[in-house]
């Protein structure tokens, strides 16, 4: 008898300690918002898809831009444009 009390315990406390883990991952993580997309002319880019991941873009669905050697890219993230900035050359190279 002593043993099934023992496993019990064991198993509730367990089960609140997990629970309570649980809801501090849920009250201290905070989704991070998509970028609002950006009011660009296709015209006005360079080329219509995004170098980092070749995702078409189109009008109101640019997420953010880009400048090199006088002429603006669109990117369909923010995270895409941090990329090209890294090393626009590799990218352009790819194209």
């Amino acid at each position: 008898m002593k043993n099934t009390l023992l496993i019990l315990n064991i198993c509730v406390t367990l089960f609140l300690v997990s629970c309570n883990r649980n809801a501090t991952e849920k009250t201290t993580t905070t989704p991070i918002p998509d970028a609002p997309n950006i009011e660009v002319k296709i015209t006005d880019l360079a080329l219509n898809k995004d170098l980092v991941c070749g995702m078409l873009v189109e009008e109101g669905g640019i997420a953010d831009t880009a400048s090199h050697e006088n002429k603006m890219y669109g990117f369909c993230s923010t995270e895409c444009k941090a990329e090209f900035v890294k090393d626009p050359q590799m990218y352009l190279a790819q194209q």
